[in-house]
């Protein structure tokens, strides 16, 4: 018998290497989408990577309302839920984003509680893990770590994502089933964006292969490889290890400046638009009042994280892929589609 699986938000970047690594392991994907204008598009995409759709249905689906989703969660074994708002603007209402996020991932889960689902994995990140005031430098942080959602330098994307990590595993543990959950916590995502739709991590790379960074800001991250995170989802499906565990998932830190030199050794065409400098920290603190997008930035300006991903790579038995591959991939596929 096929198992079948809810995929949330299936027309977004993660979702779809998602579905690609579910539709290629013979699982049955009933994908979410808030609009179903976006099923076509996000079909003819996957068929497009050799994907065969004879096993994927779409339902649309709204995470700020519970019409629908007890019956969408009806037969099915497994729930991935990946679908969050992640705009590249910061709103000053620090809660902006919570409801669609922490709600809409309780309406999932119970959903899935009510259906019988027997493991659940979300999509969390690295956010919810290292923001937080009187840090080292450099700091470290790991699976037992969390963002401090009080501090005002907490932007409204951090706050949402820990929110709804928090949300997720009160839920689960208050009903006994910890183990039923794993949280897939990688850092900026990189890879192959497959098609047009924009996203903030396609739009960070596009403005810098566009030459709108002049200079690059001091900000280091971890960096993930999409078709990781999407194959970590797959693994945790039936691995009892995973359970109950927060998995950072990704490879080096490195900074923008990096990042930059990665993508003009690689694509030559566009490496004279590439920042070759850094911007001082307090160009970057005066520009994020202009263009808000630069205060996810700020409280981390200069500092320098670590982190040991290591035990995720134990337990799901893979090897994460090296940043330079995420970033080449990323940035290769935004001119592939004329978007740089």
């Amino acid at each position: 018998m096929i198992d079948k699986v809810l995929l949330t938000g299936i027309s977004g970047f993660v979702a779809k290497h998602v579905a690609i690594e579910l539709l290629n392991s013979s699982f049955e994907v009933l994908g979410t989408v808030r609009n179903k204008n976006s099923i076509e598009q996000t079909k003819k995409t996957l068929e497009e990577n050799n994907v065969s759709t004879e096993k994927l249905s779409f339902v649309e689906l709204d995470l700020l309302k519970d019409e629908g989703w007890n019956e969408a969660a009806k037969g099915c074994k497994y729930i991935i839920h990946v679908a969050s708002p992640f705009p590249f603007k910061v709103s000053n209402d620090r809660e902006s984003l919570t409801p669609a996020a922490k709600d809409g991932t309780l309406r999932v889960l119970n959903a899935g509680i009510n259906a019988g689902v027997e493991h659940f994995v979300k999509t969390s990140s690295i956010v919810c893990m290292f923001r937080k005031p009187n840090r080292t430098n450099p700091y470290t942080f790991g699976e037992n770590d969390w963002t401090d959602v009080e501090w005002n330098k907490t932007t409204d994307y951090f706050v949402s994502k820990t929110r709804a990590e928090k949300a997720a595993w009160d839920l689960m543990e208050s009903k006994g089933l910890k183990n039923n959950l794993t949280c897939i916590n990688p850092g900026f995502v990189l890879g192959d964006f497959l098609n047009e739709k924009s996203c903030t991590s396609m739009e960070y790379i596009k403005q810098l292969l566009q030459g709108k960074f002049p200079a690059a800001p001091k900000f280091s991250v971890m960096i993930s490889h999409v078709k990781d995170i999407a194959r970590a989802h797959v693994l945790s499906l039936a691995n009892k290890r995973a359970g109950g565990r927060r998995l950072i998932v990704g490879s080096e830190v490195r900074s923008i400046l990096e990042l930059s030199k990665i993508m003009a050794e690689n694509l030559p065409s566009h490496a004279k638009k590439l920042p070759k400098k850094e911007l001082p920290n307090f160009m970057v603190k005066l520009l994020s009042y202009i263009d808000t997008s630069a205060k996810n930035l700020v409280p981390d300006l200069g500092l320098t994280m670590q982190t040991d991903q290591t035990y995720a790579e134990e337990i799901l038995q893979m090897k994460f892929l090296p940043s330079e591959t995420a970033v080449v991939d990323a940035a290769k596929s935004v001119v592939r589609l004329k978007l740089a």
